[in-house]
């Protein structure tokens, strides 16, 4: 017989009638009250209902089929299977009653199987659940959506919408979920405390979603905000060839944790392109707290777009098996920490981004790639940046190829190890560099908008060029801000920049190749095939430590004095020029050339070189002047 049917046509998406096909004797095929589950009425698509003792089949004879049941509880005893016409085919189990949905038995199938109550669905310690594809969900489903597939996404897809149902019911899993094609959670709030193994695992906490789905896959997409959205993983996830995402969306006023990881999440990949990504995404806010161990073959991205941040608690965060590592968060003013104790590692790259908040590592960070952290918003004028927000403090080491932070203030704590480079760039704030910072083969670019001070002891070393930097070049307009102070430690590379307003050389500045210290407003760059360290627009120059090129020049330049103390050693393997209005000499030592230029110059060392000039306002106190043969050697 033919019967038509109208679904409720609520909410924000209008649903069509249609005309279904029932078989009369399978119209209200009803469980028996001994059952696993109660009360199963076939309301669109056809099959059968057949209980025997404490195990219920469900036979499912059209693609699609939704049965609607007064409880779909299954003890720990008790079984349901049940048998589909393919993979694809899907059976909606909608609960009508009051109370959550227990699963603590065995719920078996071959395809598609949504288990759907408004009050909630927990699955117990004792729950086994193997099917094709599993969606437990606290949100409601309209009925000619469903049995229509969806609506049209793009491409082969299909959106089935999900429609808000009670407002802080929970999807619980303690027991063993197993799907061969995809397990999605998704309701108010979401927590698995036990296992899950599918190609695709999805954990989503909102009001309202839409499930994205083809032949081949099943993926959620989160809409509407729940007050108080969690989503917490305390067991085990495993996707195999596939992704593993956890996501919610949260009101704005939510302030604590909306997303929290304490067991493991695994993700291998079946190709180079195909799976092994692991995404933990909080929509509108909150904190993602991430402990326990991740792991990915592809990527892990963490990204929080609210105001309260992302945190990481004590714990292996992420393993070397991962090749590309994310964590970063959309435009509003919050804190990203990664907590001591936990690791964050990657066989590609690594990104941390807060716009204008903080950004605290504390843990340990290893990138077989990239590692860049940005905490900034800025506000631009005519030319260029204005005001900036946002600061990076590591406290924890990292381990990369390349390392590039970008802050309105930056705070080196702790080593950072690069091989490819190393850069550090703040805008209107002051770079404090309290460890060493290594580029093995690469340079070290520290540039800071305010002042740049490296303490005592540490030491910046590069196998090409370091640059350090207290001026601001503008990203749009190339034009630079006036120079905050350099307190410069120890320095180690081919060629080495200094570029501030007053400079204090407080430890040792080695170079193979050129020395240049330069005071004027422009600097011209520094070839690529020749060492040099350069000092530029100056205030005062203050030297203690020793500057020392093996084999270029050394060029020191201030605007106004330029002194070196009695101990301090100048040493270059061609010319050494000393430039300031008032200039104080410590010991000099050049090739070929020492070059004196100065309203006044004091000489309080020793001066060696094959050739010296010196102005007429020279007074010699306490050193001597050496005059090396043209073939000498220092």
């Amino acid at each position: 017989m033919t019967k038509n049917f109208s679904p409720d046509t609520s909410g924000r998406f209008a649903a069509r009638n249609y005309r279904l096909a029932l078989l009369p004797a399978l119209l209200m095929a009803v469980v028996g009250s001994a059952s696993a589950v109660d009360g199963g009425v076939i309301a669109a698509g056809t099959g059968a209902i057949k209980t025997q003792g404490k195990a219920t089949t469900i036979s499912q004879s059209s693609d699609k089929m939704i049965v609607n049941w007064k409880d779909f509880n299954i003890g720990k005893d008790q079984s349901v299977a049940v048998n589909q016409p393919g993979a694809t085919s899907a059976v909606l189990n909608r609960v009508t009653a009051a109370n959550a949905t227990q699963i603590d038995g065995t719920l078996k199938a071959n395809g598609r199987v949504f288990v759907v109550n408004p009050a909630g669905v927990v699955f117990g310690k004792n729950a086994k659940v193997d099917v094709g594809s599993l969606v437990a969900s606290a949100l409601n489903v309209h009925d000619q959506e469903f049995m229509d597939g969806g609506q049209p996404y793009g491409g082969n897809y299909r959106s089935l919408n999900l429609y808000p149902g009670q407002a802080e019911a929970k999807v619980m899993n303690n027991g063993k979920l197993v799907a061969r094609e995809s397990v999605s959670l998704v309701g108010p709030q979401v927590i698995n405390s036990g296992v899950i193994q599918a190609k695709d695992v999805t954990l989503g906490a909102a009001n309202g979603a839409a499930l994205v789905m083809n032949d081949s896959s099943l993926r959620l997409l989160l809409g509407e905000q729940a007050q108080h959205a969690l989503v917490a993983n305390h067991g085990s996830i495993t996707a195999n060839g596939g992704d593993v995402t956890l996501s919610t969306s949260a009101t704005g006023a939510i302030i604590g944790t909306v997303i929290q990881n304490t067991g493991r999440i695994e993700a291998t990949s079946a190709s180079v392109k195909e799976g092994g990504a692991i995404r933990l995404s909080s929509m509108d806010g909150g904190k993602i707290s991430v402990g326990g161990r991740l792991s990915g073959d592809n990527a892990v991205v963490i990204s929080s777009e609210g105001q309260s941040g992302i945190l990481s608690p004590s714990g292996t965060l992420l393993d070397p098996a991962i090749a590309r590592a994310r964590v970063y968060s959309a435009p509003s003013t919050h804190d990203v920490a990664i907590e001591s104790g936990a690791k964050l590692a990657s066989k590609g790259s690594v990104e941390i981004r807060s716009y204008g908040g903080k950004v605290d590592v504390n843990g340990l960070i290893n990138a077989g790639a990239d590692v860049k952290i940005d905490s900034t918003v800025l506000t631009y004028g005519d030319l260029g940046p204005e005001t900036a927000d946002g600061m990076i403090t590591t406290n924890g080491r990292i381990n990369a190829q390349s390392v590039q932070l970008t802050s309105n203030s930056i705070n080196i704590n702790a080593p950072i190890n690069a091989a490819n480079g190393v850069g550090a760039t703040t805008y209107t704030g002051d770079i404090n560099q309290r460890a060493n910072v290594t580029a093995t083969t690469g340079s070290v670019n520290l540039v800071s908008g305010a002042n740049l001070v490296q303490s005592d002891g540490v030491k910046t070393s590069a196998g090409a060029g370091v640059v350090l930097r207290s001026q601001l070049m503008s990203p749009l307009f190339s034009v630079r801000t006036p120079a905050g102070s350099i307190r410069v430690a120890n320095v180690e590379a081919k060629r080495i920049t200094v570029d501030g307003g007053d400079v204090t050389l407080a430890g040792n500045l080695k170079a193979d190749g050129d020395i240049a210290v330069k005071s004027s407003l422009y600097s011209p760059p520094c070839p690529a095939d020749m060492g040099c360290i350069a000092v530029m627009r100056g205030g005062d120059l203050l030297q203690s430590g020793n500057v020392i090129s093996r084999t270029g020049d050394v060029t020191l330049n201030a605007h106004g004095s330029l002194s070196q103390s009695a101990l301090s050693r100048t040493t270059a393997g061609d010319n050494v020029t000393l430039s300031a209005k008032n200039v104080t000499t410590g010991i000099v030592q050049a090739g070929n050339r020492i070059t004196i230029r100065a309203n006044d110059a004091r000489l309080g060392g020793k001066l060696t070189a094959q050739e010296i000039d010196l102005p007429a306002a020279t007074t010699n106190t306490e050193g001597n002047i050496r005059i090396l043969p043209k073939s000498a050697n220092l």
